[in-house]
């Protein structure tokens, strides 16, 4: 492959070790960087203008049903849980054929590169065949983008005489198919790891088997946790997990922002990484984002956009989002603890919700070696904003360029996006051929009005709720 020069970038490499640099270059050999300092000597390498842009590692997606794009701008009213479910697992999922998660994953996957974000962690909970998983596979592959496959099964309504979903074992078949197959190296692009039900969704015997599974594959599992405490399968499934031995490193919980002290502290301590999907959770959750407190128990946050019927599945959004929702829990507890204004500085920064949006989810699933930082040796997955137009400008000469990304930058200011040392945006442009987009677009709005009509859908304005008697500070 080519050798790539970037020259004379800002550059916000995420690694204290490396550093930060205000005019620097970053010198990209097969595949991977090979050195990050000013005044690289690169001979005949492809120079590519740094001068006004700051360059960051790839954003990660550590939680995101890429599936569900086709299916964006009708769940913001819905209430929590019970819309959601009713709505798409118990009406719309059940009208996904295999070219609907095709296209789904595809077009997911690329408005994904164009906004910034080099890795996902695909939570794919749509998949009753092998055609379908192998389909939401081929569409992640073709679109560029450095995926970690959650392999999840759908979840159907019950029916009489069936056995509902949260009875059924993970398929050992497929993972051992896939395992044994296509994905059976983690070296790739797009690797694999199982979406599990865990104790909130599933008989604690599933729970069990499934990570065991997942265990015997080498692979990472990770569960949604539904929180309310009385709403869940199994009440007291993780205690019972980790005693059994079950919890570790490889086991991520999606949200448990309802987890209790007790819990937490028992997830944490077996090593369990948890990732925060803030958007999702301020609209639908009576507890707010697991951020503030992983931190002061010593853990890393990691963020995801979750699901694209209720917002644009941005992760400059989730990741400003997450910063200014943190700090006002942070200003408010300091408040009632009579401590406000805060007397040194600030316990959140916007460094820290870049590193949550970058390293964080590449620790969570184990990515950390390959990507989340710009450090020699790892993976060229970088991304690179223009500084120069009117949405950032004058910004960065002397200014904060973490505070540039997370509270300025938009998707019109990243020029660039490059994973794996190719470009997967250039010059503001997907990598992708226009006339094939064009055509994909039309086909997945067919896509989506059919599912309509099929399942009788009509997004609607919903009644308007009470409002709460006393507002909590």
């Amino acid at each position: 492959m080519p050798r790539m020069l970037i020259k004379n970038a800002n550059i916000l490499s995420m690694d204290p070790e490396v550093g930060d640099f205000d005019d620097a270059d970053i010198l990209i050999e097969d595949n991977k960087i090979a050195a990050v300092g000013p005044n690289i000597e690169a001979g005949d390498a492809e120079v590519v203008d740094g001068r006004g842009r700051i360059v960051t590692p790839g954003l990660v997606n550590a939680h995101i049903h890429t599936w569900e794009y086709q299916l964006r701008g009708i769940g913001s009213d819905w209430v929590g849980f019970r819309d959601y479910v009713a709505n798409m697992h118990g009406n719309l999922a059940t009208r996904y054929g295999v070219r609907d998660v095709y296209l789904g994953n595809l077009l997911g996957s690329l408005n994904q590169l164009r906004n910034g974000t080099t890795t996902i962690v695909d939570w794919c909970h749509i998949l009753r065949d092998a055609e379908m998983t192998d389909t939401a596979i081929d569409a992640l592959e073709e679109s560029g983008v450095r995926a970690v496959f959650a392999r999840g099964t759908v979840k159907p309504p019950e029916r009489p005489g069936e056995v509902p979903y949260h009875k059924k074992p993970f398929p050992r078949e497929e993972i051992e198919r896939l395992r044994k197959g296509r994905l059976a190296s983690d070296d790739r692009l797009v690797t694999l790891a199982m979406a599990i039900l865990g104790p909130d969704w599933g008989e604690y015997d599933v729970a069990a088997h499934d990570i065991r599974l997942a265990r015997e594959f080498g692979l990472i599992n990770s569960a949604h946790t539904y929180g309310r405490k009385g709403k869940r399968v199994v009440e007291d499934g993780y205690p019972r997990l980790a005693a059994e031995g079950l919890l570790g490193p490889d086991h991520n919980i999606g949200h448990g922002n309802c987890f209790d002290d007790t819990e937490l502290k028992i997830v944490l301590d077996a090593g369990c990484t948890i990732t925060a999907t803030n958007l999702t959770e301020m609209l639908n959750y009576e507890q707010p984002a697991m951020l503030g407190r992983l931190v002061k128990h010593g853990a890393m946050p990691s963020l995801g956009t979750d699901c694209d019927p209720y917002f644009n599945s941005s992760m400059l959004a989730v990741t400003r989002h997450a910063f200014l929702h943190q700090r006002e829990l942070d200003n408010r507890s300091l408040w009632h603890e009579g401590a406000w204004p805060a007397r040194t500085q600030h316990s959140t920064l916007t460094r820290d919700a870049l590193y949550w949006a970058t390293m964080g989810g590449a620790k969570a699933f184990g990515l950390d070696k390959k990507t989340g930082s710009i450090t020699p040796g790892k993976q060229a997955d970088l991304v690179m904003f223009d500084c120069r137009g009117m949405n950032i400008f004058p910004a960065l000469p002397g200014g904060n360029a973490a505070h540039i990304v997370v509270m300025y930058a938009e998707t019109s200011d990243i020029e660039n996006v490059i994973v794996a040392g190719r470009f997967a945006k250039r010059n503001g442009q997907l990598n992708f051929d226009a006339a094939r987009l064009a055509r994909l677009h039309d086909e997945l709005l067919a896509s989506r009005l059919r599912m309509f009509e099929q399942g009788q859908f009509k997004s609607v304005p919903v009644e308007r709720g009470p409002q709460p008697e006393h507002f909590v500070l």
